[in-house]
C-alpha cells in the first residue's frame, strides 16, 4: 500500500482538472491489471526521439465509438521500419430478455510502455434492477494458466452516469495449470474503478503487490503498479474543448539467478497531459492542441533488454489540423505535429544504444476520411505522413471507427 500513500496528493488533484478544462480517451480508461509477460520481459527496445510522437499522431481521430461504447475502434501505424503501433478494440454488449441480461464480448490489442498485449474478454451481465448490475468476465487463452477472471459491479449515478468497479484475479489458475516450474508465491489481483458521466470519465487500476518465482526466466520478481486517466470535454459557444491526463507509477524488484544476493529494482513514473480546442462552426473546423509528456525509468528493464539503465524523457508537443471536404462522404484533414523531445537514456549493456539528445522532430500527416455508413457514422481513415526534421517518409496510418 506504500504506492497508494505516495500518490494520495497526486490523486487528490485529479478531480480538480475536471472543472478547469476529450481528446480521444486514453487506453488507461480500460482495466490494466498485472501482465506476467510485461513484468518478466518488459519491452524489447529502447525508444528513439521520434517514437512517442509517432504514437501520439496515430491516436484515434474519431470521437465515436468512445472507449465506453459498443463498436469497433482501431488504429495502426508505422513507428519505424520494423515496428507497427496498433490499438484495436471490438466491444459489444449483446442484451437479451429485455436487456436484463447480456453476453459481453471485448477484444483488445494494444501496447503500453512494456510492449504489446492482447485481451479477449468474454462474459455475462445480469441486471439486479434498473440501476445496478453484476458482471462476470474472463480473459480467455488456449493456455489456461494465462486466463484472468473479472468480478464487476456497476451502479447508476444520477440520470446518465455510472460507477463501475472490478476485482481482477490475474493468472487465476496459473499454479495449477502451468506446464512450467514457475510459481506465483503471492497471487496477483487488481482493483479497477471508473466513474463516468457524459463529458467526463475518470478511471484507475491498482495492481496489488504480486511475486513470481520464474524458473524459465531464471529470476524472482515482485510487482506493484497504479495506472489511471481523466478525460473531460465540453462545449462553449462555437468551440469544443477537451483535456486528457494519464499516468502510471510502477515498482518492481528482481532477483536474478546470476546475481541472487543483489536486488535489481525498477521504477517508472509516466504522465501525459493533452489539451485541445476545435472551432466547430468554422468551415475548416480548425483544431489546435498541446501535449506534455514526462517519463522517468530506472533499474532493471526485464529479460527482453536484460540490462539496467535509466531513461529521462520530457516531450512538449503542439499540433493542429484543418478540414477540407471533398464531397459528402470524403474529407481531407491535413495535420502538423511538432515536438522537442529531451532524451537522456543510458544502459549498462553495450548492445543497447545510449541516447542524449535535444532536438526538434515534426511530421505532416494527410488523413483521408471516408464515411462508410452515414447511418452508423462509420469512418475509415487512410493517412500518409512525412517527417519535417529530415526529408523522409513518416509512416502510414489506417483507422476504422464503427459504432454499433
Amino acid at each position: 500500500m506504500n504506492m497508494l500513500k505516495n500518490h494520495t496528493n497526486a490523486c487528490f488533484f485529479l478531480p480538480v482538472l475536471l472543472f478547469c478544462s476529450s481528446v480521444h480517451a486514453s487506453v488507461y480508461h480500460l482495466p490494466q491489471p498485472w501482465r506476467m509477460e510485461a513484468v518478466l520481459e518488459g519491452r524489447d527496445e529502447s525508444f528513439n526521439d521520434e517514437r512517442l510522437m509517432h504514437r501520439f499522431s496515430y491516436r484515434h481521430s474519431q470521437p465515436e465509438p468512445a472507449i465506453t461504447d459498443n463498436g469497433i475502434r482501431g488504429t495502426g501505424g508505422s513507428v519505424s521500419s520494423k515496428r507497427l503501433y496498433h490499438d484495436f478494440r471490438f466491444r459489444q454488449d449483446f442484451g437479451f430478455n429485455d436487456d436484463r441480461q447480456a453476453f459481453l464480448l471485448d477484444i483488445q490489442r494494444s501496447e503500453d510502455l512494456d510492449g504489446y498485449y492482447e485481451r479477449q474478454l468474454v462474459g455475462f451481465r445480469y441486471n439486479l434492477n434498473d440501476r445496478r448490475s453484476l458482471w462476470l468476465q474472463g480473459d480467455v487463452f488456449g493456455d489456461k494458466a494465462r486466463s484472468d477472471v473479472y468480478f464487476s459491479a456497476r451502479q447508476a449515478v444520477g440520470s446518465d452516469g455510472w460507477l463501475h468497479g472490478s476485482w481482477i484475479l490475474s493468472d487465476a489458475y496459473f499454479n495449477d495449470k502451468t506446464l512450467t516450474e514457475d510459481r506465483l508465491t503471492t497471487l496477483p489481483y487488481s482493483f479497477y474503478l471508473q466513474w463516468h458521466r457524459p463529458g467526463t470519465t475518470v478511471s484507475a487500476t491498482y495492481a496489488a503487490p504480486a511475486r513470481l518465482d520464474s524458473d524459465s526466466q531464471r529470476l524472482t520478481v515482485r510487482n506493484e503498479h497504479l495506472k489511471g486517466a481523466v478525460t473531460q470535454h465540453w462545449q462553449h459557444q462555437q468551440w469544443h474543448y477537451t483535456v486528457n491526463l494519464e499516468g502510471e507509477h510502477s515498482e518492481r524488484s528482481y532477483r536474478l539467478d546470476e546475481a541472487p544476493t543483489t536486488a535489481q529494482d525498477f521504477r517508472r513514473e509516466y504522465y501525459q497531459l493533452t489539451l485541445e480546442a476545435q472551432w466547430q462552426a468554422h468551415p475548416r473546423q480548425p483544431r489546435l492542441g498541446a501535449s506534455y509528456l514526462t517519463l522517468r525509468e530506472r533499474g532493471y528493464f526485464g529479460r527482453a533488454l536484460d540490462s539496467t539503465g535509466t531513461v529521462k524523457r520530457s516531450e512538449p508537443l503542439v499540433f493542429g489540423s484543418l478540414a477540407f471536404p471533398v464531397n459528402e462522404r470524403q474529407t481531407l484533414r491535413p495535420a502538423l505535429y511538432g515536438s522537442f523531445p529531451r532524451v537522456d537514456q543510458q544502459f549498462a549493456s553495450e548492445d543497447i544504444n545510449d541516447r542524449d539528445s535535444e532536438r526538434f522532430v515534426g511530421k505532416l500527416m494527410l488523413p483521408w476520411e471516408i464515411l462508410l455508413s452515414p447511418r452508423d457514422n462509420a469512418v475509415l481513415t487512410l493517412a500518409a505522413s512525412f517527417r519535417l526534421h529530415r526529408a523522409a517518409f513518416g509512416g502510414g496510418n489506417l483507422q476504422l471507427h464503427w459504432p454499433l
